[in-house]
């Protein structure tokens, strides 16, 4: 039986993929980098800050000034936040509202920092009050794709694993939630589910308001059998 829904954050819950990618590539541009474009970004995508310092150093050279670049995105993303600009992705609220109303527990398992999740928070109605455990940033242990971060969300749910089901919208993610066990359920965002995620996705959604059916029937089948 499903008990328990472990949500990440930028591009499952928050529309940060598409408004990030924008100020990534501008911040890039303005440091004299314009050759940095959409696909390139596309490969930093779930990954942790090393492993994107260490591509972006591979595909721009070793004086691209990453942390300096990083810490602009950051901090512009948070502005924009603060100033009630940084949507959700559809469907997030009465996702939320309905999950809540199954008596489900709802967990957010994100590599974001804390401090700015809690600023999120505070901005961000939609992410207000819903979660009953957060794990950010260096909190979960080993980034994705090692199963840490959910396997620690899951156990401060007071939940087993295999009782919850997982949203991610990157390769990373979804390993991660194969390597820990939970039900693997994939929102697109900036990359489609094709053949990159094959054996690691148990079910596709368009959006999350399509995730409490999907769990009610996950539940009725494991009732029948």
């Amino acid at each position: 039986m499903i008990k328990g829904v472990l949500f990440d954050m930028d591009g499952v819950l928050l529309d940060t993929e598409r408004m990030g990618r924008s100020i990534f590539l501008d911040e890039c541009a303005r440091r004299g980098y314009p050759q940095m474009d959409e696909k390139k970004y596309e490969l930093l995508l779930g990954n942790t800050y090393e492993r994107d310092r260490e591509l972006m150093t591979e595909m721009l050279g070793p004086d691209f000034p990453f942390e300096e670049m990083y810490a602009a995105y950051r901090e512009e993303l948070k502005n924009t936040a603060i100033r009630g600009e940084l949507p959700c992705r559809p469907g997030v609220a009465e996702c939320m509202r309905e999950l809540k109303a199954r008596g489900l527990r709802i967990a957010l398992a994100t590599s974001t920092a804390r401090q700015i999740v809690e600023t999120y928070q505070q901005h961000i109605p939609e992410l207000c009050d819903v979660f009953d455990c957060m794990v950010c940033g260096a909190e979960g242990g080993r980034s994705k794709p090692a199963p840490d971060i959910y396997l620690k969300a899951a156990a401060g749910l007071g939940l087993d694993i295999s009782d919850c089901v997982g949203v991610e919208d990157s390769l990373n993610g979804l390993k991660s939630l194969t390597a820990a066990g939970a039900v693997r359920v994939m929102v697109p965002d900036l990359l489609p589910c094709d053949e990159r995620f094959a054996g690691v996705v148990d079910h596709e959604l368009e959006s999350l308001v399509q995730l409490p059916g999907l769990i009610d029937r996950l539940n009725l089948g494991a009732r029948v059998r």
